[in-house]
């Protein structure tokens, strides 16, 4: 992956194998499926924290593991300014996240519009993520948000609760952490249920477990997440 001279924060355990779909398998499936000899744009939406970022990240660690050059810009980091985009269309895979952030900057629409271009005349890929649909996010540049709606959409879907719970085991178990049924539904009962919250408590229970020597019960989670 290309490394920018930016303050852009990358995150290195955001993989495919650890993304949980749901019902987002034919996503995840398309996303695997990048080939070289095409040019894919695809817009993903979805709500906020349920994976676009994971995936965007995810993306870039797995196709330059495959030696092929990636691009990764949160367009909702201030410290990025519209020129930063130029001359990216060399990259094989651009990933723009949180696009919805710049509905109302014509500048960065402008760079936006420029860049996919481009790529298109590179055969590259381009591929974004926003929290609103391409027909939905309003855009002052009408010739981008012509190209946009030329783009293959994919709706991420949020989690149902029986899901959440399915989430929150699997995270664990990937990182070597054993959260029983019962565990995993209290935790859920009393704390925000965004997939990035869920994140970041198993996360802290992981730690808390091992500094501890603890296995995971209701009172343990009580006492480390204080619930």
């Amino acid at each position: 992956m290309l490394q920018l001279p930016l303050d852009i924060q990358l995150d290195a355990s955001a993989r495919f194998d650890n993304f949980y779909a749901a019902n987002n398998t034919q996503l995840l499936q398309r996303l695997k499926n990048l080939t070289v000899s095409s040019d894919d744009f695809l817009f993903i939406w979805g709500a906020e924290h349920v994976g676009k970022s994971h995936l965007a990240q995810a993306i870039c660690a797995e196709y330059s593991g495959n030696k092929l050059t990636t691009a990764y810009f949160p367009l909702d980091n201030s410290s990025l300014v519209p020129e930063v985009l130029d001359g990216f269309e060399f990259a094989d895979i651009v990933c723009l996240d949180s696009f919805q952030a710049i509905s109302g900057d014509l500048a960065w629409q402008e760079a936006v519009f420029n860049l996919f271009n481009n790529i298109k005349n590179q055969k590259h890929h381009l591929i974004i993520f926003s929290q609103q649909s391409p027909k939905n996010i309003p855009l002052q540049l009408a010739d981008l948000k012509s190209r946009l709606n030329s783009m293959e959409v994919y709706r991420l879907e949020s989690l149902n609760g029986e899901q959440r719970v399915e989430f929150l085991i699997s995270t664990s178990k990937h990182r070597g952490l054993e959260i029983p049924i019962e565990v995993a539904q209290y935790i859920l009962s009393r704390a925000s249920r965004d997939v990035k919250n869920l994140i970041s408590l198993v996360d802290l229970l992981d730690a808390q477990s091992l500094a501890q020597q603890r296995k995971v019960t209701i009172p343990f989670v009580k006492k480390v997440l204080k619930l």
